[in-house]
């Protein structure tokens, strides 16, 4: 164990680097589906990427599902590990605005808060409930989300 604590410098700093980890992990999926030449492709496929990372990666999932950014930015961390949680979401942040300016030619902050329900609150919540449980989220709902997202970037 001591180690663990020579590396990292205490179980806060691990468990950040971990969670760290594990969001780098979903949003590099997210990030690269959000790409695909058809914005409304690409907004379903970048739910997907967020629903199936849920069923893939559950140990990561439930990290996820346990602890927030803010968390961890209230403990005592080194500051290369504070900035990196500062700067975490940045990369979805802009891949969003991307997707809300193929998607609805602007990317005003109602638009972008359209493509993060649709691409992210929504496939999140869908498997959240079975993450908490430690269960695989069912296959059922992967069509479902598909079905919601389109109904939500699709309305109005």
């Amino acid at each position: 164990m001591g180690s663990l604590y020579h590396y990292f410098g205490s179980r806060d700093e691990l468990l950040a680097r971990l969670w760290v980890r594990a969001v780098r992990r979903s949003q590099a999926a997210f990030c690269a589906a959000a790409e695909h030449e058809d914005p409304e492709r690409a907004a379903v496929a970048a739910a997907l990427s967020i629903y199936d990372f849920c069923a893939r990666e559950q140990d990561d999932a439930r990290l996820l599902v346990s602890m927030r950014r803010e968390d961890l930015i209230q403990a005592e961390l080194s500051a290369d590990l504070m900035q990196e949680l500062k700067d975490l979401n940045r990369p979805v942040g802009q891949a969003l605005e991307r997707l809300s300016r193929r998607l609805y030619g602007r990317a005003r902050s109602e638009d972008v808060d359209r493509v993060l329900l649709a691409t992210f609150d929504l496939p999140y919540g869908t498997a959240r409930p079975y993450v908490i449980r430690g269960k695989t989220p069912p296959a059922h709902r992967r069509k479902l989300v598909e079905a919601a997202v389109l109904a939500v970037i699709r309305d109005g």
